[in-house]
């Protein structure tokens, strides 16, 4: 007998040459599902002038018969071939940081980051690391590979990163790869290496997967008074999509060379200016200033404060900011939606409406406080709002106000791991000196 099914569903479609089409046979509808801004099948070892002639001798009438080569995804045919395209633009795998470079470069600002920043588990989530006095040769860079290796063995080796899973994209070729898996298995054992997910690879071999934390080690150099050449094409924008994107809670971006020897619109100048930038702002992210958009909200706030309850206002969910964030504990929480307080555009009212319903499908718990019952009965609207917290199992954490204010953001984490980097590589320089002395007085 025939299999079929009655749906097809197609998944990384991005990923499948034009065999992938056979899955068609065997359902009534498919669902193809991909993303054309994703890696697209590079047909190793087909011939092209070869395939070209099999195309025209046998693909005679068929529409769209120039796109049968091997290196158009099963997504992109289905593009051409059918409408109905649903565009799907709620992310929800890296914290926002992350998920921002890619955003701007292929989605032009489209994508809601939906990840809240607090879940991860390390903190910073986005660090450019430069290697100083290294240089790039036939697709590797000894130092830098050597610096990735070492970061990642003081990283397994620091209680903040245990269970964290790790990966390695190199962004030239795969010669890199092996050179940074081969030192890590030497420094690693196979049952580290295991629990941690290990994966040193390209882009295309990690479409479709993730890690905790990624290495973007961009291995190439320029030669002294040269510039590098221009790497802004739409594949490697592609290549450079998936790249940023593996990571869900840190992503670090390991060069070796000078920025300056990258010229303008530079796939790589982009992503280490992004990833410096948001290091810098880390850096300074110290709880700012708070300004509240009216006195209803600020009284609000100071009373929630005086009560005990652990409050965080103008807090970020994904992209969409709240009035407040009310913290308990075991991890409970309520946002705080401070209503009535201020004439709104009819179009915000609509926009509010729409984070609230997709926040609320999320799991968030949604609790509102309108400026009129409070500025007639203060202390009867606040006793409403606590019953509310309490049935959510949201008591006051503290007794005093300077404890209930939000914390400066966990500790960076940079410089724990670049102390115990350095020592791995000096113990690692010290071994290879005495090998070579053993080799020698052999």
């Amino acid at each position: 007998g025939t299999i079929d099914f009655d749906v097809i569903l197609i998944d990384e479609a991005s990923q499948c040459d034009v065999l992938g089409l056979a899955a068609f046979a065997l359902g009534k509808k498919v669902v193809v599902i991909g993303d054309h801004e994703q890696v697209s099948p590079y047909a190793v070892g087909f011939e092209t002038n070869r395939v070209q002639a099999l195309v025209d001798e046998f693909l005679d009438g068929v529409p769209n018969k120039q796109l049968y080569d091997g290196k158009t995804s099963v997504y992109d045919l289905a593009r051409q071939a059918f409408g109905g395209v649903v565009r799907l633009v709620e992310h929800f795998r890296c914290v926002p940081e992350i998920i921002e470079f890619s955003n701007q470069l292929c989605y032009g600002g489209e994508i809601l980051p939906l990840r809240e920043a607090s879940t991860s588990r390390v903190y910073p989530h986005l660090i450019a690391h430069r290697v100083r006095d290294a240089s790039s040769d036939n697709k590797t860079n000894e130092v830098e590979a050597l610096e990735v290796a070492s970061l990642i063995t003081a990283m397994c080796r620091l209680e903040e990163f245990e269970d964290c899973t790790i990966g390695v994209i190199c962004m030239v070729g795969t010669e890199q790869a092996v050179k940074i898996d081969s030192i890590l298995r030497r420094r690693l054992s196979a049952t580290e290496y295991r629990r941690r997910r290990i994966l040193c690879g390209n882009a295309s071999q990690f479409q479709g997967d993730e890690r905790d934390v990624v290495f973007l080690s961009l291995v190439d150099t320029a030669r002294k008074g040269e510039m590098l050449a221009v790497r802004s094409s739409d594949e490697w924008r592609r290549v450079y999509n998936v790249a940023a994107s593996r990571a869900r809670d840190q992503l670090w971006v390991v060069y070796s060379m000078d920025p300056s020897h990258l010229k303008k619109g530079d796939l790589r100048l982009r992503l280490v200016s992004h990833a410096e930038q948001h290091a810098a702002q880390s850096k300074r992210a110290e709880r700012p200033n708070v300004k509240f958009e009216s006195g209803f909200q600020k009284s609000l706030y100071q009373k929630l404060l005086e009560l005990g309850y652990r409050v965080l206002p103008k807090y970020l969910i994904g992209e969409f900011e709240v009035d407040f964030l009310i913290q308990g504990d075991a991890g409970t929480k309520a946002v705080v939606s401070c209503d009535g307080d201020r004439i709104v555009p009819e179009a915000s009212v609509l926009s509010k409406m729409e984070r609230q319903q997709t926040l609320e499908r999320l799991g968030w718990n949604f609790l509102r406080v309108g400026a009129s019952e409070y500025l007639v009965d203060e202390s009867r609207a606040v006793r409403r709002l606590v019953r509310k917290l309490a049935a959510l199992k949201i008591e006051p954490m503290v007794e005093n106000k300077a404890d209930a204010v939000p914390k400066a953001p966990r500790e960076d984490l940079r410089e724990k791991i670049f102390k115990r980097a350095d020592m791995i590589r000096s113990r690692l320089a010290s071994a290879d000196k005495r090998a070579v002395a053993v080799q020698a007085s052999g």
